[in-house]
């Protein structure tokens, strides 16, 4: 059985180092994914991680990260509510971001087995 990882950004921009290090593990897991065991990597952006795209934020870096781990076929997923609450449906439907609430996605995380590591 292949293993499942969800890597979960909870910080901002103002932890930029802990944010881009995710991203970027998460692309490492995924292209060692066959010699490691692991068929599917997904990221999920939560309250840190979803004000990090706000407009007017430095954040070309991390869209940058995120347009390469979706070309890569890693799932990239949000928070639903909080885009709403905090008007940020344009960016994340332009960089194809997947919303989800949170809930939904920390129960379905549980009951497929993924491992959840946060950033």
């Amino acid at each position: 059985m292949a293993g499942k990882i969800a890597i979960v950004i909870n910080s901002g921009l103002d932890q930029r180092a802990k944010v881009m290090s995710g991203l970027h593990v998460a692309k490492r897991i995924h292209d060692a994914g066959a010699e490691n065991g692991i068929d599917r990597v997904e990221v999920f952006l939560f309250t840190g991680g979803v004000r990090s795209l706000e407009n007017g934020q430095d954040n070309g870096e991390m869209l940058e990260a995120i347009r390469e781990l979706r070309e890569s076929g890693i799932m990239i997923g949000a928070c639903s509510n909080q885009v709403k609450n905090w008007n940020l449906e344009d960016v994340f439907s332009r960089n194809e971001i997947n919303l989800e609430f949170a809930r939904d996605a920390f129960s379905r995380y549980a009951v497929e087995g993924y491992t959840v590591i946060s950033f």
